[in-house]
């Protein structure tokens, strides 16, 4: 992994001499900025509410678009300081990310024929297997309800959105 030297404008110290900043780790921070920008971009076309006191669709993702454009900034400030120098990278298990990914593309394919709720519930109860631990399964079935749980009570049947 090719690592950038962190810089400073007086002389490093002893501690500080051999920090230095993985480049992964500035490419993913960019990634999540570039991320939560166009998120909060696309968040901003909702329409916010028809009334001054009335939260419309907008709300919830400009707050999460305005979350994650935080949470990155943070993140990349905390690697230019060189906080995650002495960390190793570890990608063994990278490969669950791509099956993660896999199982959740596999999942809007079926929304159609599942609908949404059922499809999300089961694609995180199955990424919630790709995970070691104790009661693997049990996990799985409590992530898979949960979720299903809240698509359904709190999405389509207490705010009343439609569900695909």
């Amino acid at each position: 992994m090719r690592r950038l030297p962190a810089v400073s404008g007086d002389a490093p110290s002893p501690s500080q001499a051999d920090r230095t900043r993985p480049v992964s780790e500035l490419v993913a921070g960019a990634v999540c900025l570039a991320a939560s920008v166009a998120f909060l971009v696309a968040a901003r076309a909702l329409p916010e509410g028809h009334s001054s006191g009335d939260v419309g669709p907008g709300a919830l993702p400009l707050q999460i678009g305005i979350f994650a454009l935080v949470c990155s900034l943070a993140y990349l400030g905390l690697t230019l300081r060189g906080s995650f120098a002495a960390v190793p990278g570890q990608f063994a298990q990278s490969h669950r990310a791509g099956l993660a990914l896999g199982i959740f593309v596999l999942a809007l394919v079926a929304v159609p024929w599942l609908g949404l709720a059922l499809a999300i519930a089961l694609a995180s109860a199955l990424t919630t297997l790709l995970f070691d631990g104790p009661h693997r399964l049990l996990r799985a079935v409590a992530t898979g309800v949960g979720i299903w749980l809240i698509a359904v009570l709190l999405f389509q049947m207490l705010l009343g959105l439609p569900m695909p």
